[in-house]
């Protein structure tokens, strides 16, 4: 019988609102718009998959007094994963990251207010090091400034760990440690950036990941939204196509999320890097489709519908 995975998210964990256009945009003008808002962050979504994955998972992440930072909590209180370190500061906001999508459910931009977050820096993680040991395997996020990030890779004795990169932006946060990333999760624009000062593009999602791995990164997952995603570990490359259903959007926030989450457990569970990566995509399409983005929806039940075996 296969262990329990144990798995420490650590970043962000906010609200996420989203506006969807009624009609087509007009710049410069007022657009009516449909808002929700939904618990998300990219550490947070990725935990939530993994709890109903068959995988033991905890929780670390600042909120703020501001933006209602304690209505997260609560929430967080009635879900099964164990906050390992999560506190309300006073006197700064919660994160938000406002998604503006056009009324076919396409992105048009995406904003981030992320500025908690780089209360988890290199002394924050000094502090609470012997909380962070115990896990068998690390998911960090890119909303976490480059001190912290830095100080987690530069340990000599740390836990599997796997880097979900959650902007263009940031991730040059992780140029000077590539050879330090067990596996890392990014898009094909992520990646040159990563690799690059120039913005320059890779001809598709295999190049950037076979790229990625020859500057060190011992596992790669590049995505490219509709062209599918590619991966490349020691035992190779590859790419697995998207599926071609007109009907899904281009992009969601939280979808790449989800994927990483799947791929994680199946990795944590020992399978191959293609196996676990076609998993995720295949939840990463459901998700895709589902109207509540993940909220209520029940991982296993879908795993055992379609006869897919983590």
């Amino acid at each position: 019988m296969k262990n329990t995975p144990n798995i420490l998210c650590m970043g962000a964990f906010h609200w996420d609102l989203v506006l969807q256009t009624n009609a087509d945009l007009i710049l410069g003008e007022s657009n009516p718009v449909r808002s929700s808002w939904h618990y998300g962050g990219v550490a947070f979504n990725v935990a939530r998959v993994l709890t109903q994955l068959n995988c033991a998972v905890g929780l670390i992440s600042r909120l703020g007094s501001k933006l209602d930072g304690s209505g997260l909590l609560d929430y967080l209180l009635s879900t099964e994963i164990e906050i390992v370190d999560i506190a309300v500061e006073s006197n700064i906001s919660t994160a938000c990251y406002t998604t503006i999508m056009d009324a076919k459910g396409e992105l048009i931009l995406g904003l981030a207010d992320m500025e908690i977050y780089r209360l988890l820096n290199q002394d924050f993680w000094l502090k609470i090091l012997k909380n962070i040991n115990k896990w068998n395997a690390w998911c960090i996020d890119t909303n976490l400034p480059e001190s912290g990030i830095s100080y987690l890779l530069s340990l000599e004795e740390r836990s599997r760990t796997y880097i979900v990169v959650s902007s263009p932006h940031k991730s040059v946060r992780l140029r000077s440690h590539l050879k330090n990333v067990d596996t890392i999760f990014l898009n094909i624009v992520e990646a040159s950036l990563l690799l690059s000062e120039s913005d320059s593009h890779f001809i598709n999602a295999e190049q950037a990941a076979t790229s990625l791995y020859t500057a060190g990164v011992k596992r790669v997952i590049v995505t490219d939204g509709a062209n599918g995603a590619a991966w490349a570990d020691q035992t190779g490359s590859g790419e697995i196509q998207a599926s071609h259903d007109d009907t899904l959007p281009i992009q969601s926030s939280g979808a790449g999320d989800a994927l990483a989450a799947a791929t994680i457990a199946a990795l944590e569970m020992g399978h191959t890097t293609p196996h676990s990566m076609k998993l995720g995509m295949k939840l990463s399409e459901i998700f895709l489709s589902s109207p509540n983005k993940g909220g209520d929806m029940n991982w296993q039940s879908i795993l055992n519908d379609h006869n897919w075996k983590l």
